[in-house]
């Protein structure tokens, strides 16, 4: 089964925002910081480019990447989200032309 079918199955999904994102909204008025839990209410697939979408619970209607959530390490699909989004930033990363370094940094401020 695909990981977007299993999180269809499994919805909604409890999950926080990243840093970065949360850095983002913050900035733009939203008060969406790393430790408010968000619900992915439905998951969309939305090609090479933009990978799997996340519609969440806010009034104003977000659909973030599944890159720029984290998911709890007591769901059921934390390990398969998890390496989904390595192995995307990754390939983001390495169309971008950056390093592997910086990569790790990422993941290490997220724990």
């Amino acid at each position: 089964m695909l990981l977007i079918d299993e999180m269809k199955a499994n919805l909604p999904i409890t999950a926080h925002a990243s840093r970065d994102l949360s850095k983002t909204l913050i900035a733009n008025g939203f008060d969406v910081t790393p430790e408010k839990e968000l619900k992915i209410l439905n998951v969309v697939e939305s090609g090479e480019e933009g990978g799997i979408a996340c519609f969440l619970d806010l009034p104003e209607n977000f659909v973030v990447s599944l890159t720029l959530l984290r998911v709890g390490p007591d769901h059921p699909l934390h390990d398969k989200i998890f390496a989904y989004q390595k192995k995307r930033i990754r390939s983001i990363f390495r169309s971008k032309g950056l390093g592997s370094k910086r990569m790790k940094q990422i993941f290490q401020q997220e724990k």
